[in-house]
């Protein structure tokens, strides 16, 4: 049994907002782990989470794993899902480059969600791989919709969509090509639909597929590194009236360096080979680095 609780205190002020955020959370969880039989687990659990601005909702899940074999499990899940609107979603005031602006929206409701998955996970010597379902089913969803031109930039607000529709199929696969290296690929297929109209749901793409070489060197050296490809196929975008799918593929690589147990950093460059979309506002390359220290 797992029990714990938390409270957050998030004081955001920013150029980019048209006012100051002042918000709490608490939250108060239990977890229990029952081990049915040596080959079943259960795991429920419930949460209650509280914001002063949009008050309680409690959540709850079960997860089983059921081992098949010794090295094949299938696993699923079903529960709810509760997310309070983030201060960039309440009060964002922010124009793109030189052809969007984005507008929060005070009146944003949570969304709320009954989510379900259905997982296989196996390995075999180097070899691991997993597929699974999921479906989700969202009220108020939390999503941007174009309002028109404003001074010559494409206006988008944040609004709730009322009821949504969320699944598709993911696989994944990795095979360890030795100590420290290996090579994973995971793919997508993505179904989103607004279930009032049945319209397919904008910013976000109907499959997607990720190719991935890691290296792995946390023990002896704190240094991990992922050299990766994205391809985003069948991308539904709109942008103004101007509503499509598209493609996009971009290559990216990260490093990171863990110091000690409270230093860590990384550096890494997003869209390696400089590739544009004005219908997805890629703009290029981006260079990111960062530091964390825990005390």
């Amino acid at each position: 049994m797992t029990v714990g609780g938390e409270y957050r205190s998030e004081n955001y002020d920013s150029t980019r907002l048209t006012e100051e955020s002042d918000m709490k959370y608490s939250a108060l969880y239990a977890q229990d782990e029952w081990q049915i039989n040596p080959k079943w687990l259960l795991i429920p659990s419930v949460r209650w989470d509280y914001s002063d601005t949009f008050g309680s909702k409690v959540t709850s899940k079960i997860g089983s794993t059921y081992h098949l074999s010794n090295n094949t499990r299938l696993k699923a899940n079903i529960g709810t899902a509760y997310r309070a609107p983030t201060a960039s979603e309440l009060y964002m005031d922010w124009s793109h480059s030189s052809y969007a602006y984005i507008l929060g929206n005070k009146n944003l409701r949570p969304e709320t969600a009954v989510n379900f998955d259905i997982a296989l996970e196996a390995e075999r010597g180097r070899t691991s791989g997993k597929v699974s379902y999921f479906h989700n089913k969202v009220k108020d969803m939390i999503d941007y919709e174009y309002q028109g031109v404003t001074s010559g930039l494409y206006t988008y607000k944040y609004y709730n969509v009322d009821n949504a529709v969320i699944q598709g199929v993911e696989t994944e696969a990795k095979q360890k090509l030795g100590d420290k290296f290996a090579l994973r690929t995971t793919y997508t297929y993505l179904d989103a639909v607004n279930s009032d109209t049945g319209e397919r749901l904008a910013n976000r793409a109907r499959n997607s597929i990720k190719l991935m070489l890691e290296f792995d060197d946390a023990a002896k050296s704190g240094i991990t590194a992922t050299l990766w490809q994205d391809w985003m196929l069948g991308y539904r975008y709109e942008l103004g009236e101007d509503v499509g799918t598209t493609d996009f593929n971009t290559l990216n690589f990260v490093v990171n360096k863990k110091f000690n147990d409270n230093l860590n950093a990384y550096v890494g460059v997003d869209n390696i080979a400089d590739q544009r979309n004005t219908n997805l506002f890629a703009d290029g390359r981006v260079w990111r680095v960062g530091m964390k220290y825990s005390f």
